[in-house]
């Protein structure tokens, strides 16, 4: 916690005790000279911050320990009762010096009168010091650890990320090599496509979040990559709702997109043979892929669970439980299905 939060902390506390003590003063004007009110009142008021401090600055992040905690407070309530007898005596000398001709009993009770007053307000606000010190390093201790598995996740991420991310583009080379001879516009035109792909995965997705938009235009451009494969019209891609404003992780949907295209079908006389879906309403985001797989996917389905293992473990941590993600095979055809709740 910042210095100056800590410090309105502490105003705020002795702003709101030092009114409630004043308002019990104030029953005794008109009943007590003002000497007795302003030294009854200084020393209550030294006495109580004294304790508060005393304790709020000797705890210490090890008094966290449970089995510390038993002797820090035998050894605090010791510590209040040998210390308030003197504030007791210094009490009593200035405001009640009969109290001190007084001798056996009499003297016992009477000090002892005060001096329970004092213990009592002593220890309470003792315990009050302690309480906020404990609380304030319990806070630092969270938001230290949060920040510590902030950063792990992050790195978790971006190895996740370098993991089932651009494996595509040494294909996609090999296959752009093979047109040059043949069918040089295309080769052009996927360069071109190629060039934009690894634009925004260099520069446009070192952030936490992007745009949802700039997601669309990286799958266009992806999609654009691999149709130069197929028959015109095997490939459709669709997008409904409104996009503006939304974020999202980078590269989100890539992994569902190799994945679909290492096991797709090259041709089919279906149409569309891989049909893939954004819907946008309002804060929920739906993606679903569905395609015609071939006989060479049967070799793949290992790698295809060890894919989908790690594009589970990254929505895991970039989405919690505010996702759902499901995959099924029906006859030749697979599905998949990603729901997230956008924040």
């Amino acid at each position: 916690m910042k210095r100056k939060q800590i410090i309105l902390i502490h105003a705020i506390f002795w702003a709101v005790t030092l009114v409630s003590i004043g308002l019990q003063v104030i029953p005794s004007i008109g009943n007590k000279t003002w000497y007795v009110i302003v030294i009854d009142f200084s020393i209550y008021i030294v006495s109580f911050v004294s304790f508060f401090y005393l304790f709020y600055f000797f705890i210490s992040q090890k008094h966290l320990d449970k089995k510390k905690i038993l002797f820090l407070i035998i050894s605090g309530l010791l510590f209040t009762l040998i210390l308030t007898i003197p504030i007791t005596y210094i009490y009593i000398y200035l405001l009640f010096q009969n109290v001190l001709d007084l001798t056996g009993r009499k003297f016992l009770l009477n000090f002892g009168k005060y001096y329970i007053s004092f213990f009592e307000t002593n220890f309470m606000f003792a315990v009050c010091g302690s309480l906020l010190k404990i609380a304030l390093l319990w806070y630092n201790n969270t938001m230290k650890q949060k920040e510590t598995e902030k950063q792990s996740i992050s790195g978790e991420l971006a190895l996740l990320r370098s993991q089932i991310n651009p494996r595509f583009l040494l294909n996609t080379l090999t296959y752009i090599k093979s047109l040059v001879g043949t069918m040089p516009e295309k080769a052009i035109y996927s360069i071109e496509n190629l060039s934009e792909i690894m634009s925004y995965m260099l520069y446009e997705t070192s952030d936490e979040r992007v745009p949802l938009e700039a997601e669309i235009n990286y799958m266009r451009n992806y999609l654009k990559l691999q149709e130069v494969r197929y028959s015109p019209g095997y490939v459709v891609f669709e997008v409904s709702g409104e996009t503006c404003g939304l974020m999202v992780p980078p590269l989100l949907f890539m992994p569902f997109l190799e994945n679909t295209f290492s096991t797709a079908q090259e041709d089919s006389p279906e149409r569309p043979g891989i049909s893939i879906t954004l819907l946008i309403n309002g804060n929920s985001l739906i993606f679903s892929v569905t395609n015609y797989t071939s006989d060479r996917s049967e070799g793949l389905k290992d790698e295809k669970a060890v894919n989908l293992r790690s594009i589970k473990r990254f929505l895991d941590l970039e989405f919690g439980n505010n996702y759902t993600l499901d995959t099924m095979e029906e006859n030749d055809k697979s599905i998949l299905r990603l729901n997230v709740k956008l924040s």
